[in-house]
């Protein structure tokens, strides 16, 4: 008699303490690490500290099968005390910070200001305690109920890479969007959305050509550093992180967003609210009444809106980066990634700076959205001036490039949605005949652009669109007469005419022959 296979899922029976961080960029003088510490269900055969990945705060064969919605219930550990260790490329420890302490939720960043050598180098996170009773009452009550437990023996929770960059580095920084920017993700409808969460990496498909495009880059520009912002959630890091290595491109840092930051803030307004009613109602009940709905609207807003968040990291980032580094944008039109770029812009130049500043962000309705509270508003213009205090005003853009998707406006309309947005006139006074940003079709036209500002060569562009070739984009097969068309009608400004006609022209003796 046949015995029926056993199907079940492994059994989880310990703890496993992990610092997931993401990698973090720097200059000789400043330089942070961010992350956060979790605490990861586990089988036996997971208790083997040797095959764990601590730098993707994965288990070696998980990075084909961990989810967004696997990481969602992660227990984040309460005020654990930290400390971080960076080694360079030889082993050798070149930094060891003091105590870290992480916030209720395990979030935890160091700043470094001891001058690190230039290079490439590796941190490690040690877990030194716990600063939370009603942690340490939880980890002794799992501790008197398992076996063996491996949780009170984990020292080293995570690892990571730090490239800091000399004072007088002139070359270039890339930062780009990953939703249709870097990858396919339907971001368009609730069914999108919500699929997104139950994708393993390999279920995640890169927009064509866009693995090839980040890796020629840095080929071009000599091993120019690669950042990654995204407006999803936080839990989606293991995931992206698995994506990314998958996809076989070298990044810098990766940031995501920490959306109960935004929940526990309105949480706390309210109970401040509750208990401070003299304070609220000082100026009467109508203005009161207004700036709640204000907060709770642009609160309600910010967690699906990205306006507020990659302000703010673009700007934060900028405070890490030399004087004389320059910036590649790049982004999609499905949300406001053309409107921030084009306030980073101009917020690095000063040209909207102090009171002014804070007021128009606070104001600020783009795409029918209020998403900047006050709080947050307060948060760039201090950004604002760290930056100015240490870079002084310029721009530090060299292009901006929007990927123009079918879901979202073309470049003229982009432009003229930023010209209403912003205060009167403000865009032609500081852009004049230039673009804050060029909306062009996907992997190919961006490639283009690229070429036209002396950042990719021609073969390499034919290297990008041979990556295209066999791939589906939006339901279309990417075959010769695919390409050949789409070249035709890409969005390009007239002096990339010449770079077209010189592909197609390649393209169509490569297909003849």
């Amino acid at each position: 008699m046949s015995q029926e296979p056993n199907t079940s899922q492994p059994i989880i029976t310990d703890i496993k303490r992990i610092a997931v961080c993401g990698g973090s960029l720097g200059r000789e003088r400043r330089s942070y690490v961010r992350g956060q510490v979790v605490d990861v269900g586990i089988t036996d055969l997971m208790k083997a500290d040797g095959l764990w990945d601590l730098v993707t705060g994965l288990f070696i064969g998980e990075e084909t099968k961990i989810t967004p919605f696997l990481d969602f219930s992660l227990a984040p550990v309460r005020k654990p005390i930290l400390k971080l260790e960076v080694f360079d490329s030889t082993g050798k420890p070149i930094y060891t910070s003091g105590k870290i302490k992480a916030d209720e939720d395990g979030f935890f960043s160091c700043e470094i200001r001891d001058k690190l050598p230039v290079g490439f180098h590796d941190f490690q996170v040690i877990l030194e305690g716990l600063d939370s009773f009603r942690q340490y009452s939880k980890d002794l009550a799992h501790l008197n109920a398992t076996e063996n437990s491996i949780l009170g023996k984990t020292t080293i929770v995570g690892k990571g890479k730090l490239r800091i960059l000399p004072e007088d580095y002139n070359g270039i920084v890339t930062t780009s969007d990953i939703d249709q920017t870097y990858l396919a993700t339907d971001i368009h409808s609730g069914k999108g959305k919500f699929t997104a969460l139950f994708e393993t990496p390999n279920q995640k498909q890169a927009l064509p050509g866009m693995p090839e495009l980040y890796r020629e880059l840095r080929i071009a520009l000599e091993n120019a550093p690669l950042a990654f912002i995204s407006a999803s959630p936080h839990f989606f890091r293991r995931t992206m992180l698995a994506t990314i290595a998958k996809d076989n491109i070298q990044i810098e840092s990766l940031h995501l967003k920490y959306l109960e930051g935004t929940i526990k803030g309105v949480f706390d307004k309210v109970i401040d609210t509750i208990f401070n009613p003299l304070e609220f109602f000082q100026n009467g009940f109508k203005p009161a009444w207004s700036r709640t709905k204000k907060f709770l609207g642009a609160s309600y807003q910010s967690l699906f809106d990205q306006m507020s968040y990659k302000l703010s990291i673009l700007l934060y980032d900028r405070i890490y980066l030399p004087n004389q580094a320059k910036e590649i944008l790049l982004g999609d039109n499905t949300e406001s990634d053309y409107m921030i770029f084009t306030l980073y812009q101009l917020i690095c130049m000063g040209k909207l700076s102090g009171d002014d500043l804070e007021e128009y962000l606070y104001k600020l309705n783009f795409l029918g959205r209020d998403a900047i509270t006050r709080d947050a508003a307060k948060k760039i213009r201090l950004y604002s001036e760290e930056i100015l205090r240490i870079h002084g005003p310029k721009n530090p853009v060299v292009l901006t490039i929007v990927n123009r998707t079918n879901h979202g406006p073309s470049e003229s309309e982009m432009i003229q949605k930023v010209k209403e947005a912003l205060p009167p006139n403000l865009y032609e006074m500081e852009f004049g005949n230039k673009q804050a940003f060029y909306g062009t079709e996907g992997a190919m036209g961006m490639a283009i652009l690229l070429a036209k500002n002396g950042f990719l060569d021609t073969n390499q562009i034919l290297s990008i669109i041979a990556g295209m070739i066999g791939k589906v984009l939006e339901g279309k097969l990417i075959d010769e007469t695919f390409l050949i068309k789409q070249l035709d009608d890409l969005t390009l400004p007239k002096d990339a005419d010449g770079i077209r006609n010189q592909l197609k022209e390649s393209l169509q003796t490569a297909f003849d022959t």
